[in-house]
Order: C-alpha cells, then structure tokens, then sequence
C-alpha cells in the first residue's frame, strides 16, 4: 500500500484520520479465525438480536427484504468467507425513524425510514456498507478475542483489552474500570465524542512508516472524553468499518461519492422527527427525552454485564460528523484504484421501481385492511420521495379521514380536499378520486358538491360494481341540498 502523506497541525482531522484508517484495514484476505472467545460472543449476540426483535414490528415482506439482501450479496467481495458461525441475514423494522445497525452474529436490521430516507441505490449501499464490513471481516469479534486474552495473559495490572492486535501488531489498553461496567454511559453523545477522537488526530505527524505512524495514530485516540468518562469501544473499530465498507461499495460497482450523502439523508431525517416530536409533546420533551436516554443506559449496562463489554451490535446512532468524515473516504488510494475502469452506478430508476413495486401495494393492503394510520403514513413516505401520481395522492387523502368524514376536524377535511383535488389535477380519468371526495363532502354536509363529484364518478366508472348504490347517494344529496 503506497502511502506519500505528511500531516502538520494545520492538516484537517478528517484527512488525517483518512491516513489511520488506510493503514488499519491493511489485514489478510482470509476470513477471521473465531476461537472460543469469540464463538461465545457470537452466541451472546444471537441471543440478544432474538430477544430484541421480540415484539418488534419486523418487516414479513419477501420482496422488500430481498431487495436488500441483493444489495448486500453484492457489497460482500466475491470469494469472501465470513467468520465461522456468522450468519448474513438482514431485518427490516417498521419505523419512520432511520436506524441502521448490526449484530456480531451477522443480523443487519434497519428501518423503512431508512429505505425512504435515500435518493438511490447506492446511497442504501453506502450506507449498508459498513454495516456488511464490521460482519464480513469481524471486526467486533477479532476485538473481543483479544479483549479476552489479554484479561486472561495478565500482561499487566490494568489491562482489560488489546484492540485487534492481529491486525495492527500493536496493544491498545483499555481499564478495568471499563470492563466491569462501573463507567457511565455515554451513547447519546457518541458525536462528540467522534468528534473529539478526530480532532485529536489533527495534532499528529504521521511518520512515512505505515506501521510507526499505526502506534502515533492509535496511541492519540482518547480512552476518556473531555469528562473523564471511558470513550465506548466501538468508536475505535467504526471508523475503520467505514473505510472497509467504502471499498466494498466501490469494488461492487457503487457510486461511492453518493455514501456521504445517504449519512446526511439519515441524519436530516432523524433530525426533522426529532424536532417534530419534541415540538409535538411541549413540556413534557425534555423529561421523555431523558427517559429514553435512561432506558438506553441500562440496556447497556444489562449487555456488559454478561461479559461481551457491548460488542454485541454495533452503535445505531447518526452523529452528523459521519457525512464529511464519509465524503474524504473517496480520496484512500483503495478506493480511488477500484474506480478505474468501472462504470460506477447510481442506481436511481431501480431503486425507485422497488419503492414503487413494493409500498404501493402495501399502503394499498394497509387501507383495504383499514389500518388507515399506518396507510397514511406510507402513501405520505411515497410522496414525499417524489412519487406523485393521482392514486397516490388519493390514497393520503383517503386514509386521512378513513371510512368516515364526520369525525374529522375542519383543518383535516380541507388537507383531505386538497389532495383528493390534487388527484384529480394530477389525473382527471381517476374514478376513485371522485368517488373518495363525494364521500368527503357528504359527511361535511356539502350536499351539491357532492352530487356533482359522485355523477363524474359514474360518468368515468360506467360499469362500477357499486354503481346503483352511488345513483342512490345522488338522489339523497340533491334531496338535502334542495332543503
């Protein structure tokens, strides 16, 4: 590997944590020999992954989850074997909120607000890549194998850990005090702390040895934050996942320049939701927020607490430093070698055949099963991507108000109007609009409106099967209009 930079104070950290992580993922091609250690580690992280997903609102559909095991096939490099009792698999959460994480026994679970969040193909990938790098080379297991032996080696009063030794030929110690789960969690400012890791990094001359400048590199990364607390131990290994992963999406014919942009997606995201909530529950945001924030400790003390110091799954939180840090990625010489002679995809028209393919009948079944929530929600997300055609504006219109208009407030009728309006712009030989905003009217007790929208659905729909029942509706709603 040809490295020719020289980093001064001036040097941005993310460039110079670029240099860290061309080095670190030099390892061999063959998959991670597991031992005991890290079959047990597997095992916890089966268990945990089955007990996590119990009454979780998993995703049965085949096509979706298809989709995205294609997508991960793909990143996984030909002839790759992955570390022995790991499983790729990948579960899909019914959520708006975007989250993307993993298990070490091989689980990718993310959400379908992670689907609609991306703009293509190869931002899913991008996104997806690092996840599919920290399970195909075991990078969390490799670090607990050497966690263990070094407990065991005793080598020195206060080492808990070495990180990936085999990797880097170089011992990185973490306190007892860690490994005991005494420290404070600190996920919730897992930003901070990355951002604290790479300006720390900014200060380092890197030696023209790749193996020297390894230990200086290492060696600056800070055990504790700026409050004296243990930095989470995934922090060390993410960076390098992301570097991996980078590769692996270029190597499987992927724009990677579109990664950064699906991080920034997921993170503006997660942002907007946030904001809506907390805006949504007034005083009560701050003291359910730091609910949350409790619950997520203790689930982490509750993992530590069996033995694998959290290296169960990776961290599923969206720091908004990951964007710039993904876009100086393109620049490692791995990644910029893999471009030559490819044509590197985005991916747009396919990714939005699946959307199309797979949600639009889903909010459809939703509707038809009257779980107009859930409906509203998923026609919202396929407009919101852009597909804005007549049925689907008339599905958020429908599943708005339900079977039934009455019920509704003023502000939800007219949203309701304008998109069955909108509908009928958008495609006036659209029956159901018709039909859908009669019945609006009705209950509003817009009676002539009413008539008239329900005629130009039987002038549309001439053979409708509930064609008598609709002549029926007209002649009542001329009746009391009449009055």
């Amino acid at each position: 590997m040809n490295l020719k930079f020289f980093f001064k104070q001036c040097v941005t950290s993310t460039l110079c944590l670029t240099i860290f992580i061309i080095c670190f993922t030099i390892r061999p091609a063959s998959a991670l020999e597991v031992n005991n250690d890290g079959s047990t580690l597997i095992q916890e992280s089966e268990q945990t992954f089955q007990k996590d997903m119990n009454r979780r609102p998993v995703l049965k559909d085949k096509k979706i989850n298809g989709y995205v095991k294609t997508i991960i096939n793909r990143l996984i490099p030909a002839n790759h074997s992955l570390p022995s009792g790991v499983i790729q698999a990948v579960t899909i959460l019914e959520s708006p909120q975007p989250q993307l994480y993993s298990y070490t026994s091989g689980h990718i679970v993310l959400t379908t607000g992670t689907l609609f969040a991306m703009d293509n193909e190869a931002q899913l990938a991008g996104v997806l890549s690092r996840e599919v790098a920290n399970i195909a080379e075991g990078y969390y297991i490799g670090m607990y194998q050497e966690i263990k032996a070094a407990q065991r080696n005793q080598q020195r009063k206060e080492v808990a850990a070495a990180l990936m030794g085999s990797l880097m030929d170089v011992a990185v110690d973490f306190s007892v005090k860690y490994a005991s789960y005494e420290i404070d969690d600190d996920w919730y400012r897992g930003e901070e702390t990355y951002k604290r890791t790479r300006q720390k990094l900014a200060g380092i001359y890197a030696a023209k040895s790749a193996y020297y400048g390894i230990k200086d590199v290492i060696e600056s990364i800070p055990k504790k934050d700026e409050k004296g607390q243990w930095v989470d131990p995934r922090l060390r290994i993410e960076p390098v996942a992301d570097a991996k992963g980078m590769i692996y999406l270029t190597n499987a014919g992927y724009d990677c320049n579109e990664a950064a942009l699906g991080w920034d997606n997921l993170f503006s995201v997660k942002n907007k939701l946030l904001q809506e909530s907390e805006a949504s529950l007034g005083p009560w945001a701050d003291q359910i927020r730091q609910s949350q924030k409790l619950m997520q400790m203790n689930l982490d003390r509750m993992r530590r607490s069996i033995g694998s110091t959290g290296l169960l799954q990776t961290r599923g939180d969206i720091p908004q430093g990951r964007s710039d840090f993904v876009a100086n990625l393109v620049k490692l010489t791995e990644v910029r070698q893999a471009q030559k002679g490819k044509t590197l995809s985005k991916g747009v028209e396919k990714f939005f055949q699946f959307l199309r393919e797979s949600f639009i009948p889903r909010a459809q079944k939703e509707m038809d099963d009257e779980n107009y929530e859930i409906a509203y929600a998923q026609y919202k997300e396929l407009w919101n991507k852009g597909i804005q055609t007549a049925p689907i504006s008339y599905g958020i219109a429908k599943s708005k108000l339900g079977d039934f208009a009455f019920g509704a407030s003023e502000a939800e009728k007219k949203e309701a109007e304008k998109a069955f309006k909108k509908a009928a712009e958008l495609d006036k030989t659209f029956a159901l609009t018709y039909k859908g905003l009669g019945e609006l009217y009705e209950d509003w007790e817009r009676y002539e409106d009413a008539a008239n929208v329900y005629q130009t659905y039987i002038k549309l729909k001439p053979d409708a099967d509930d064609k008598k029942r609709i002549k029926r509706k007209i002649k009542m709603c001329k009746r009391k209009a009449d009055r």
